[in-house]
This record gives C-alpha cells, structure tokens and sequence, in this order.
C-alpha cells in the first residue's frame, strides 16, 4: 500500500490538536461546546470528555485529532492540515454540534457540496459560513482527498476508536453503515498553505461584502501604496470596509428619500422598517411551500427526533434486547413507503433529488443501528427499567402525531 511523507512544513497551521502516525489515513475532529473568548477562539477550557475522544484518536492510531469551534477559520485550518498530508482519506467528525456556529453542519455541507463564488459554503445552516483565508486548490483537494464519517452526537470513546481502527484496515470494513478501509496515499502531492492575512474577523462580514474581486482591488492598492509593510496592516483593511459600508448606507438612505418624494402617499419611516425586517441568512427547510412539500419535509422533520432516540437507545439497554431492532425496521419500512410516494409526486426532480438524499442519509443512519431481533426483550427478562412503556415504540409512534399536512391525495 502506497504512502508518502507530508509536506516538510506539516501541519501548516497550528491548533486545537494532537499529532499521532502521519501515515494514517485517519483524522478526528471533535465538535468543541466550551467558552470562547474573542475569534480566533481562545479555548479557555475543554471539557473532559471531549478532551478524552481527541487522546482515544490519537492512541488508537489517527494522524490528527483535535477540537472544531468555528465554521470559517476553524475549518480553513483543518483543510490546510489535511491536505499537508496526502495520507489522510478519512475524516471522522464526532461530539455534539456547537450552538450558534454549526461547524459540524458547515464542514459536512463543504464536503458534499462545496463553496460558491463568494467563497460562502454552499448549504450550510452556520451563521458565517465563509472560506476566505486559504487558496481555492486547497478547498477542491481537501473535498477530493477525504471521505466524510458522520458521527455527530457521537461521544462514546470506544465508539470514536473502533471507527478509527476501522479506517486502516486493509480489507474494507463494515462500521455503523459506513464501508472504511485505508486506500493509501492520494494520487498527488500534498499541498503546503497557511492561512492568509485578507480576513482576520468573518464575523463581521455583510453579504454586500462578500466579492472576491472587491478583496483582491484592496489587496493590490496596499500593495502598491506600502509594499510588504502594509500587507499586515489589518486597521487599514478594517477602514477601508468601514467606509465603503458607510457609502453604502447613504446611497440607500438617498434612495429612500427619492423614493418618498415620488410616492408622497407612503410613509418614509415604515417604509425603512419594513424593507429591514429580518431575512433568514440560509433558509433550509422554509422553501418549502406547497402542501405536498410541505407533508414531506414534516416527515422528515419527525424522523430526526426519532433517529436521535433511536441511536441514545443504542448506547443503553436497549442494545441488547429485540424491541429497539424491530422499530428500526419498522422506521426503515417507513423510509421506503415515503420514498416512493415521492416518487410518484408532482415535485420537481430538483426537489425530488434534494429530498432523496435526506433520505438516504436516514436510511443509512437507520442501517447503522441494531436490526437482529433474535434476542429477548429486556423487559421481558427483567433488566429494562423505563417503566410500563417502551420506550423504543414510543420513539417511532412520535410520527403519528404529524398529522398536518396529510399525505396529498394526487402522491
């Protein structure tokens, strides 16, 4: 099996992490939910178990294992990482999602769809979701370098190193729906590269901002006006945006006051107040407007709920018993009616393919979780302590009560 050496400068960026084997095919980046101060984070204290999943990785044999806080220069810094080192084919991303940024969400909608061309990460729900600090080479050889191992809500130690130990093994590997093995060494070199200087604080960047050949016409004029001194001169770049937002503002305040004198009829002031009404920054599931859209994105709202009480089922009692199995297959039945009911809907195909893939990702959660109903219940041998009820049952009928919209007749 082929393998290289990283980059001489490997890992470029520094960070959040502990180093193991650069041969491994493996990195592990544990979602942080811990206090931060100003950005770039600086982590103030990491809470025991997640400090215990990045040292498991390491032990059991990944290259990388760290911490992920933020959706834009956290990233930005895996991706310089990873593509340092063209061993690396796997990226687990395990622990809870981090409120309020969404990393987990953003790095999962960068490998499966990408940026567009205001380097925004396409799909992703995070509040500031934006690539700038690092080559686009970088970006396209981290998507096809890696293979994405979904574990969030993961946080069972032995759970993160079986899936470690699974992703070097020669012969593929079957994991929680998953197939891993080591592929060996990408095809190419590794890249070297660092963290640009353009854009120290994303957060502070508005849409209207966001345009590669504004930041590259910045670039040059401080070129040109100090040379090298100036490139690290983050108080012009901050002034300068400052000001073109300030202009901004006032062409829009002069048009709103044209906009007044040719229709008197109208009031200036609600008119502002209505244009400023809050917009959702990346609507999901609101597109969503039709009946029969509608039916369906409410189906799979309902089983998010249920697959979270499934996989916490899986870690206790439940494991071992026959109830949680039969409602997985029962839910995986579900999936499959769902399925092709859309299949015989009016959606577009756009919609009908965006609506599949969700899907999938259901089922192949669902195929991840114990099917074998061979055994007894462990209620029935005594060993369940939820009560009268069961729980796992109880799990999958939650999608009884979405009774609104119903299935459309014409589906």
């Amino acid at each position: 099996m082929l393998k290289v050496s990283p980059v001489p400068d490997y890992p470029t960026e520094d960070g959040c992490f502990l180093r193991g084997n650069h041969y491994s095919p493996v990195a592990v980046v544990v979602l942080l939910n811990a206090p931060y101060g100003t950005l770039p984070p600086e982590v103030q204290s990491i809470p025991p178990e997640i400090d215990k999943l990045v040292r498991v990785a390491i032990e059991m044999g990944a290259a990388l294992s760290g911490t992920l806080q933020t959706e834009n220069i956290g990233i930005e810094k895996i991706i310089c990482n990873v593509v340092g080192n063209p061993n690396i084919r796997h990226l687990i991303l395990c622990g809870n999602e981090v409120n309020g940024h969404n990393p987990g969400n953003a790095l999962k909608a960068l490998i499966k769809e990408g940026i567009n061309d205001k380097r925004t990460i396409v799909g992703s729900q995070a509040l500031t979701p934006y690539l700038f600090n690092i080559p686009l080479e970088a970006i396209k050889r981290f998507r096809e370098q890696i293979s994405l191992v979904d574990l969030i809500g993961e946080m069972n130690p032995e759970i993160i190193g079986k899936a470690v130990w699974s992703c070097y093994q020669e012969n593929p590997t079957p994991f929680q729906g998953f197939i891993l093995c080591d592929p060996g060494a990408f095809a190419e070199n590794g890249l070297s590269c660092r963290l640009g200087w353009r854009v120290k604080h994303p957060e502070e960047i508005e849409r209207w901002e966001i345009d590669e050949e504004f930041i590259m016409n910045i670039e040059g004029s401080l070129e040109k006006t100090g040379g090298e001194s100036m490139k690290g001169n983050e108080k012009v770049l901050s002034l300068t945006k400052r000001l073109l937002k300030v202009t901004e503002e006032l062409a829009e305040i002069a048009r709103l006051c044209i906009d007044g004198l040719e229709r008197p009829g109208e009031g200036l002031i609600e008119k502002r107040l209505e244009e400023e009404k809050p917009k959702p920054i990346m609507p999901v599931r609101e597109e969503f407007l039709t009946e029969e859209e509608l039916y369906f994105a409410n189906q799979l709202r309902g089983y998010t709920g249920v697959l979270a009480a499934f996989k916490a089922l899986d870690r206790d009692i439940c494991h071992d018993g026959c109830s949680l199995p039969a409602a997985v297959i029962s839910a995986s039945k579900r999936l499959k009616n769902i399925k092709a009911s859309l299949d015989k809907s009016s959606l577009s195909e756009k919609k009908r393919e965006k609506l599949r893939r969700e899907l999938d990702e259901f089922e192949g959660a669902l195929q991840g979780l114990p099917q074998d109903t061979s055994h007894p219940c462990q209620k029935t041998v005594g060993n369940c302590s939820i009560g009268s009820g069961c729980f796992a049952n109880a799990s999958l009928d939650l999608l009884k009560l979405i009774t609104e919209p119903a299935l459309p007749p014409t589906v």
